[in-house]
């Protein structure tokens, strides 16, 4: 199996395979312990008593396969709800099934947000540079959200935005960077410092998105964001809830299964064959 590292990401006729990556979390259960003096009395203070709550991380990824359709792979989980296997194991399993016939390089495409456990799991899995797509509503929301905190006042945050977005959309990241630097007078350094940071590390993956979509291709990763909702967020993040790990983890694994059509075949095997 080889992957195309140089993809053309803006002819309409390329055929791609779109991979989405992301997580979601949940809140964990409380940990109750009561500490006891040595004595053996419980000691009544507040720092006897230690209350946590953890959040727990569900990774999700999204493969399109041959079909064009799109296929839901987590990772398998034992009776303590940890993980059988790496996710990136398990993609990478289905990646050769569903594809490892192909003599050709796979024009494999991943539009991701800025995690980097993702790009360290796409390198896992395929060994080699793939093709990254900063997703760009993730891109618009980092970038307002920090520039909230960096310009001085409201009309300087709007300038600003409107001249950043303008130019990231078609990709000039240089021109960007180079305003950030001169045009911007930062009420808090380091913000803008993270924002600059932030591009710079992402420069290679932020493309001309004008162009790209006016070839009809995918620009932003809301598929994976609504595949996570479904999957987790819709039955797991409702009010007042919180979630062993075995729980969320298991409840994940049969919502995966049920949206890639396999619900009878995982309880009624005899019926499907």
């Amino acid at each position: 199996m080889r992957v195309n590292p140089r993809v053309n990401i803006y002819e309409p006729e390329t055929k791609e395979i779109l991979l989405f990556d992301d997580g979601i979390q949940v809140k964990g259960q409380k940990e109750q312990r009561q500490a006891k003096n040595n004595m053996g009395t419980e000691v009544k203070n507040l720092s006897a008593s230690v209350s946590k709550t953890s959040a727990l991380m569900t990774d999700i990824v999204l493969l399109q396969k041959s079909t064009g359709e799109f296929e839901y792979i987590a990772a398998p989980i034992n009776a303590s709800g940890e993980d059988l296997l790496t996710l990136a194991s398990v993609v990478k399993a289905r990646v050769i099934q569903e594809y490892g016939s192909k003599t050709f390089p796979l024009n494999l495409v991943a539009i991701t947000d800025g995690a980097r456990t993702i790009r360290h799991r796409l390198l896992t899995i395929f060994g080699v540079a793939v093709t990254i797509i900063l997703d760009w509503y993730h891109l618009c929301k980092k970038l307002r959200e920090l520039m909230s905190m960096i310009a001085v006042n409201k009309l300087e945050k709007v300038k600003h935005l409107k001249f950043l977005l303008s130019h990231l959309w078609q990709g000039n990241t240089t021109i960007a960077l180079e305003y950030l630097k001169h045009q911007v007078q930062a009420r808090n350094l380091d913000k803008w410092n993270e924002l600059t940071g932030y591009l710079e590390k992402h420069q290679h993956e932020i493309i001309n998105y004008e162009r790209r979509s006016q070839a009809g291709k995918t620009i932003g990763s809301g598929r994976i964001e609504k595949g996570v909702d479904l999957t987790v967020g819709s039955r797991q993040k409702n009010k007042g809830m919180s979630w062993s790990r075995l729980g969320s983890r298991a409840l994940s694994l049969l919502k995966v299964a049920e949206l890639n059509g396999q619900w009878q075949q995982l309880w009624f095997p005899a019926r499907t064959a």
